[in-house]
């Protein structure tokens, strides 16, 4: 059957072959390639002799390619979606609609593609030469894991108002609760909707993972409440954290002052003193120390957390004697002629006047926060918007620094070993859930294996949590600019001396900016 005819070549089909004949020179391949564009049902498979035959001018009858089926159909190799390609003009399409879109039908009929067919694909988007998706099966969709809610514990972080005052200290710094107060919940995981395949098949989803509340047993207990888990309080006191579990601390909440009728205190816990600390006395506590009396301390022996913040919401007068000290962290309005050490940062809203500080950031607004006099101490970095005063009232920085590179590799240390604590307490979480599964059949050596089990499970819960505590207080170094720094957001006054490292900067006139410390240089900018 003749395809096409010219002065120069002919087109012919024959039992699904195509063959041209070359009357004479002058059809280039850029001529060919136009002229078939007319022709979309010839496919070009010989492409070698084609170009000696146009080369030469002339050919007896000669195989070139193949005629494409009218509609071609492809399966992905994963059963889910199915093409086809209609091999013919815009015209013919036209003129044969009806039949085309029943052959579609049929060829899908054939091959057993019984699911996800695009009817209105094919009644209404056919094109010519456009690879056109006419079927598509369903994915299966994977389960949710168990989502796990718990109380989210008030935010410490200073923040002070454009206007310069603070709301911050109005923030709540413990969060109590009473025995029977939600502290979280569980819900369990979904099993998945299915899939299918063009050709039926179901494809099943992945059931999402389950999960453990994470709690303190002794404070914490969890119950079954309209097919949710929750946990409520068994006692009363403040939300805390054990390692990665919800927990209620002991309180101690002092409703006045702490003076005579008091005495000196030692808890084991968290203390929340509504009134003030009378000059002379003392207060020590295991965890959080929180101070709300409006006038602040004012002479007092010692304000001491061992191993958690400490919160003075009216500031301390501190007479040259008082000392403040947390394991972690320090938040306090004002401070005057008294000692501030923390662990981690102190946090100062409006000033410090004369007191000597030490911790690993010294933090007072960058722009309305004081530091007059004394001396500061700090392994990272100290902000503040005023160093010194007028007056020139001597003021000594001096931030140690450190290695960059050091700490970035002892971070990078800490890989590892998070990734193995983590390893292990799932298996422990595992181990767990299968005890608990058969806890009334347990014979008496299981119940004790049991409870070596929870034992180990609830260390390598502490042991990821003092990873996480060393990887944020690491991270915390590596904010500051450079290997140290000293910001002043307005103005350092002269009298002042800022060292970074081994190197001195004094201040002889008035002067702000950043100075920190790369390697051996102090640069300021």
């Amino acid at each position: 059957m003749e395809l096409y005819r010219d002065e120069t070549i002919l087109l012919e089909e024959e039992s699904g072959s195509v063959f041209i004949t070359v009357f004479k020179s002058g059809m280039t391949f850029v001529k060919l390639d136009r002229t078939l564009q007319a022709l979309p049902q010839i496919s070009i498979t010989k492409f070698l002799p084609l170009k000696d035959a146009l080369s030469a001018g002339y050919c007896e009858k000669l195989e070139i390619g193949e005629i494409k089926p009218p509609v071609d159909l492809e399966i992905s190799r994963d059963s889910m979606t199915v093409k086809i390609r209609i091999n013919c003009t815009e015209q013919h399409l036209k003129e044969n609609l009806k039949s085309i879109k029943a052959e579609i039908r049929n060829m899908l009929e054939a091959r057993g593609i019984c699911e996800g067919i695009l009817e209105h694909v094919i009644d209404h988007e056919l094109k010519v030469q456009k690879d056109i998706t006419v079927a598509a099966g369903t994915e299966a969709v994977d389960g949710q894991d168990a989502q796990l809610i718990y109380f989210q514990p008030s935010e410490r972080k200073p923040s002070i108002k454009e206007d310069g005052k603070a709301d911050f200290f109005d923030m709540h710094f413990l969060d109590e609760v009473d025995k029977g107060d939600w502290l979280g919940e569980k819900h369990d995981p979904t099993d998945g909707l299915p899939g299918r395949t063009i050709f039926g098949e179901i494809l099943h989803p992945k059931k999402g993972k389950d999960r453990k509340l994470l709690y303190d047993a002794k404070t914490v207990m969890e119950y079954e409440e309209d097919g949710v888990i929750v946990l409520r309080a068994l006692v009363k006191g403040v939300v805390e954290k054990k390692g990665n579990r919800i927990a209620v601390g002991d309180h101690l909440v002092v409703n006045g002052d702490v003076g005579l009728e008091t005495g000196n205190i030692d808890f084991n816990g968290n203390i929340t003193i509504k009134g003030i600390i009378m000059e002379g006395f003392s207060v020590t506590a295991d965890k959080d120390i929180s101070i709300l009396g409006a006038m602040g301390l004012s002479g007092v022996e010692s304000v001491t957390s061992r191993n958690g913040d400490i919160f003075i919401k009216g500031g301390a007068f501190g007479k040259g004697k008082t000392k403040i000290r947390a394991a972690k962290n320090i938040f306090i309005k004002h401070a005057n002629e008294c000692t501030l050490q923390a662990g981690e940062n102190i946090m100062i809203a409006y000033y410090s006047v004369g007191c000597f500080l030490i911790a690993k950031n010294v933090m007072a607004h960058e722009k309305k926060g004081k530091l007059i006099g004394g001396v500061i101490e700090a392994k990272g970095k100290v902000v503040a918007g005023i160093v010194g005063n007028h007056l020139e009232r001597k003021t000594m920085i001096h931030v140690e620094g450190f290695n960059r590179a050091s700490i970035e590799t002892e971070l990078a240390g800490l890989v590892p070993e998070y990734d193995m604590a983590t390893l292990h307490a799932e298996r422990y979480a595992q181990q767990i859930s299968s005890y608990e599964s058969v806890l009334d059949q347990l014979n008496e050596q299981q119940k004790n294996q049991y409870a070596l089990t929870k034992s180990n499970y609830e260390k390598e819960l502490d042991k990821l949590n003092e990873l996480d505590q060393k990887r944020t207080s690491l991270l915390s170094l590596l904010e500051t600019k450079g290997e140290g720094e000293v910001t002043v957001g307005v103005t350092a006054y002269p009298e002042t001396v800022i060292q970074i490292k081994s190197m001195i900067k004094r201040i002889h006139s008035t002067s702000h900016g950043t100075f920190y410390a790369t390697g051996n240089i102090l640069h300021h900018e």
